[in-house]
């Protein structure tokens, strides 16, 4: 209970606290009242990285969420390969956060020589045989618009994390009792059967706790964002996180 308090409780208390007054680290604060309050709704930058951060934990919720889900119902249903391919999936979790966003960037990158650029290049020529021209030329996947930006930031935080949720899920399903899994096919169950009337709702409370957590870190989101786009392209990536933290530690 003390460690919560002092850590949690107490600077929440006097970040609070610091919102009425124009902070000064070693002069005297002084006390402002409402007005850093006003001038953040008077701010269009405030409500647009307000906007910014919501299109973010819609795509972030909406693309991630329900894959470990998926993989998790997939792993449990293979017949053969299991091990392997938890490995595969669980591996992403092991490397840095940092290296996978700059892992990422480099696929991203904004020439001929992008590796996502070159898939699509080699694509369009076999497209191009039937008449369909898909790339004419280099996108830059991080720096054209905002909402495509946005969605290839999202992407690698998705990737990496799915497989460590599908593991928490699988593991739920192995609490699953046999016999329940033996009365649907004695009922003429199917795989389907069992997904609906089984795996989901023994899932749910986890389901549910994990959608809280997700919603929360991804309100949380700052590192993957500054490393990627820096904000851009023209603050359409800038997120609440990113928008914290230039003020506090680039503009004091």
């Amino acid at each position: 209970v003390v460690l919560v308090l002092v850590w949690q409780y107490l600077p929440l208390f006097r970040g609070s606290v610091m919102a009425f007054f124009d902070y000064r680290i070693m002069a005297q604060s002084l006390y402002l009242g409402l007005d850093n309050f006003i001038e953040a709704a008077t701010s269009g930058l405030f409500w647009r990285v307000m906007g910014n951060t919501v299109i973010y934990v819609a795509m972030t919720l909406g693309f991630g969420f329900l894959v470990p889900i998926i993989l998790a119902v997939m792993l449990s249903e293979t017949p053969v390969g299991k091990m392997f391919f938890r490995t595969v999936f669980y591996l992403p979790t092991v490397i840095s956060g940092i290296v996978i966003m700059l892992l990422w960037k480099v696929i991203y990158q904004a020439s001929d020589d992008g590796l996502l650029n070159r898939l699509l290049a080699a694509l369009n020529e076999i497209t191009m045989r039937v008449g369909w021209q898909i790339y004419d030329r280099p996108i830059d996947w991080l720096g054209e618009n905002a909402f495509l930006a946005m969605a290839c930031v999202v992407i690698p935080g998705v990737w990496s994390g799915a497989g460590a949720g599908s593991i928490l899920y699988l593991a739920a399903l192995k609490t699953v009792p046999e016999d329940l899994y033996e009365s649907v096919a004695l009922d003429g169950g199917g795989v389907v059967q069992r997904i609906r009337h089984i795996m989901i709702p023994f899932l749910l409370p986890l389901i549910v706790i994990n959608f809280i957590g997700a919603l929360i870190g991804s309100f949380h989101a700052m590192a993957n964002i500054f490393v990627m786009t820096g904000g851009g392209p023209v603050n359409g990536t800038r997120v609440i996180g990113l928008e914290i933290w230039a003020n506090a530690f680039v503009f004091l």
